[in-house]
């Protein structure tokens, strides 16, 4: 999550309840208020715990 950026548009993992959230950047200014360094690469935010994320490609079948 190092490299996360809040203002852009993607998928990110929540690990709590293993599932997969599109992100919205309308969340940037809350996620920068709250989100918190739960453990090595874990961020803790709005009940969830985000260790991962990935950009949205549009145009391709799958996102990746």
């Amino acid at each position: 999550m190092d490299t996360f950026d809040p203002d852009m548009t993607c998928r990110v993992h929540d690990g709590l309840n293993d599932q997969i959230i599109e992100w919205s950047p309308h969340w940037a200014s809350m996620y920068r208020e709250h989100a918190s360094r739960w453990d090595d690469g874990v961020i803790s935010w709005d009940g969830l715990l985000l260790d991962g994320w990935a950009p949205i490609v549009h145009g391709h079948p799958c996102g990746h």
